[in-house]
């Protein structure tokens, strides 16, 4: 092996892109990874925590731990929500290994603002903050009041500032027990860093040209003028507080960052407005100052809007998540308002109109643009009473998702559309439009945790009261989710099939498939291997479309997306049937059902959303019920062999906190032993769904669970191609198999068809990369 050289590429970095979502590869070399991190004296006596991802910030964290010689923990982003909850269960478990193993116990913590606010807002979270030696903060603003009262409380908070192009660059590090100042950066400890005054009395901060890690530079000499902004302290030399950027990107407290002008320029080609300024810095969610042209002078500022929102609507679509526009942040200039000011190239000086309109974003942040007077709400927070309370809750509901549609109060908000963005909206309008003003602030996940109109209207009441909600019991709904859908019962489609009718279809040579999820990864390649298999001479794939064209539509797409063939419009061996799982008779044709009945010899289900934000409780109408669905529908056929039922579950369903090593191949009885998350939890659900069939139904025998790693993921053709480019073309061959363990899964799966009643039982599966145990 050739010599390693501190100059050698060690891996890619990116930036955070724009509001395209295209991020820029940045190399970092070795010395670049590690040469520009402070480390810990004594580090190997402390440990670090850190919520931050390794592919964020969180990769400077794990570094300066091992330069340090000191022990990291990792948050497990990829399988639990952040959450303080859940940040202080991961704690519990750093705490318990330094006592039972000797460990070092975690004295710095490490996250975004986001996840500090959310611990500090719990009694438990500030007292675990109190104990630390250092709790580091980055990525975003931490708000001023936040991290003034976390220091006032006994907190070490320490700021830190970096970037893509240069690594880690200051921070607030400090006597902590004279100096409060935690919002300044420190500079007197590095000798090339320097701030160039500008004339409006800040400072911009330009990277010398002998920085150990300079990804880009953009000076005569070599340096690397940043764009960020500083304003030094009053009295402390050498102390800086971030302000702005000198360009145009917003960042939000999430750590979410986006490029404004695009947008802004887009909104601005309506003739009806001269000039927008979109906004957020250090807020949940972006809102814009929409400028009038004198085409709508004579409009109110609701006909404005109600032109406008078509095309912003059409952005929105087009846009991440976390740049989209509600219409509720969405203020309109009066005629009389002064001018944006530009620059000599005509860009947006955002620091100065930021500074202008003050008080015009803060108004939008506080209540929403005239949100009462408007006629939202019909009511003051005041005047809602708590009989009232339901009905307002729906209309802010309404009012985000901009629908008129009615809600069930029980409907999970979750599969009606309501994404993270949604949360923050609607947590803000409750806020304003419902909680009196006397009470706190609501929690940042509110909403999430409440789920459905009815529990958060039940929440929004007892704070009313002064009355603390209790936490639902998880656990105990996964086990009543179990014996609800563990009733078999199809007796409505007993005259659709005859009990004791005669097989038409015994022979395993002949095989006629049901397949669900064709439009997923994993489903793909099984619609793929089944295709060419002289074994099956039909393929049914049950999918969500608007018409049997739609829906070959959609499974073309999926398969021409992972470099398949698409449909075959002459062969009549795969027919696609828009379905509704969650109807008890999957949303087919009676006659379409009853044909497929009598005729298929085995199901694959495979069709599961893989989401990692959503409740348990959102995968009960359409995949908990759709499960049990295609349960009876397996149950409704008349022949004394009826198929196989194959359902694809996940090691989730097993890798919680709880969960005993190694993983025994069989069905868990234990809810604890499911990650938190949702997914996992729906996962353990279902498995326990399908041995009560086993055990309970005719089926016995014919039912198989396959747990696949819950790594599984696409990669899509655009990622591989991104890969080729930073790798060569041997490399890349034996990598690209590495890559995509999907295909291989596909073929055991397809090829355990051919096993028909050999399993005495319920049979749970673990499928690995190379291997099926």
């Amino acid at each position: 092996m050739s010599p390693v050289s501190e100059f050698d590429v060690a891996y890619l970095h990116h930036t955070s892109g724009t509001s395209t979502g295209l991020p820029k590869p940045i190399p970092q070399t070795h010395r670049a990874a590690v040469g520009v991190l402070p480390t810990f004296h004594s580090g190997h006596d402390k440990a670090t925590f850190t919520t931050t991802p390794l592919y964020h910030g969180g990769v400077a964290d794990c570094f300066r731990a091992w330069t340090s010689g000191a022990m990291i923990w990792l948050f497990p982003g990829a399988d639990v929500p952040i959450t303080a909850s859940n940040a202080l269960k991961s704690l519990g478990c750093a705490r318990k290994s330094a006592e039972t193993h000797q460990t070092p116990e975690v004295k710095y913590f490490s996250s975004v603002p986001y996840v500090l606010q959310m611990l500090a807002a719990e009694d438990k979270g500030l007292y675990t903050l109190r104990q630390m030696g250092l709790v580091g903060v980055g990525g975003a603003a931490l708000p001023q009041a936040v991290g003034d009262d976390l220091v006032q409380k006994g907190v070490n908070l320490v700021s830190r500032f970096g970037s893509a192009e240069c690594g880690f660059l200051l921070s607030s590090h400090r006597d902590y027990t004279a100096d409060k100042e935690w919002q300044y950066l420190r500079s007197n400890a590095s000798p090339y860093l320097k701030f160039k005054t500008q004339e409006d009395g800040l400072a911009e901060l330009v990277i010398l040209p002998s920085w150990p890690h300079m990804a880009k530079r953009n000076g005569d000499d070599g340096s690397y003028a940043t764009a960020d902004l500083f304003e030094p302290h009053p009295t402390i030399p050498k102390a800086w507080k971030y302000h702005s950027r000198a360009d145009s990107q917003l960042t939000l407290i999430t750590g979410k960052k986006f490029d404004p002008a695009p947008l802004e320029d887009a909104i601005s080609t309506s003739p009806l407005l001269s000039d927008v300024l979109i906004f957020g810095n250090g807020q949940q969610i972006p809102g814009a100052l929409l400028f009038r042209a004198i085409k709508s002078a004579e409009m109110t500022n609701d006909e404005l809007l109600e032109a406008l929102w078509p095309s912003i609507e059409r952005l929105n679509a087009e846009s991440q998540g976390h740049t989209r526009l509600s219409k509720s942040m969405l203020t309109v200039m009066p005629n009389d308002a002064p001018a944006l000011e530009k620059s000599s190239k005509g860009t947006i000086m955002r620091g100065q109109a930021e500074k202008r309109y003050v008080s015009e974003i803060a108004r939008a942040y506080s209540s929403g643009p005239d949100a009462s007077a408007n006629g939202f709400l019909s009511s003051t927070k005041d005047e809602v009473a708590d009989d009232e309370v339901p009905t307002a809750v729906l209309q802010v509901i309404q009012h985000v998702l901009d629908t008129f549609s009615p809600i069930p109060a029980e409907g999970d908000l979750f599969s009606l559309g309501v994404d993270s963005v949604h949360c923050m909206q609607i947590r803000a309008l409750l806020h304003s439009e419902i909680v009196p003003s006397f009470t706190a602030q609501l929690p940042l996940n509110v909403v999430y945790d409440c789920g459905t109109i009815e529990k958060l209207s039940k929440y929004l009441i007892n704070i009313r009261k002064g009355q603390k909600m209790e936490t639902e019991d998880e656990t105990q709904m996964m086990r009543d989710l179990v014996q609800e859908y563990s009733s078999f019962n199809n007796e409505s489609l007993i005259s659709v099939v005859p009990a004791h009718s005669t097989p038409t279809n015994t022979a395993t040579s002949s095989e006629v498939v049901i397949l669900t999820g064709a439009t997923g990864a994993l489903g793909a390649h099984i619609l793929a291997l089944l295709r060419s298999s002289s074994q099956v001479s039909e393929i049914h794939c049950l999918l969500r479309a608007a018409s049997p064209i739609a829906a070959n539509e959609r499974i073309s797409k999926s398969l021409l997306a992972r470099n398949k063939a698409p449909l075959d419009s002459t062969s009549s061996k795969i027919t696609c049937h828009p379905c509704k799982l969650s109807d008890p008779a999957l949303g087919l044709p009676s006659s379409t059902y009853k044909d497929l009945a009598t005729r298929t010899t085995l199901v694959i289900h495979a069709a599961w959303a893989v989401n990692f934000s959503t409740r348990l409780s959102s995968f009960v109408k359409d995949h908990i019920a759709g499960l049990r669905n295609l349960i009876n529908f397996a149950l409704a056929s008349g022949k004394t062999n009826l198929p196989r039922f194959v359902f694809c579950s996940s090691t989730a369903s097993v890798l919680g906190p709880h969960c005993n090593s190694p993983i025994a191949e069989r069905i868990s009885h234990d809810p604890l032993s499911a990650s938190p998350l949702g997914y996992s939890r729906s996962k353990w659900v279902a498995e326990s769904i399908c041995e009560q069939a086993h055990l309970h139904t005719r089926l016995k025998h014919c039912v198989t669970v396959l747990r696949l790693r819950s790594a599984l993921r696409r990669y899509r053709k655009r990622d591989l191609e991104r890969y080729r480019s930073m790798a060569s073309d041997a490399q890349q061959r034996k990598t690209y198999r590495k890559l995509t363990p999907i295909k291989r899964r596909a073929i055991k799966l397809v090829a355990r068809r051919r096993s028909r009643r050999s399993s005495p039982k319920c049979r749970a599966s673990w499928n690995t990369d190379t291997q099926e145990c």
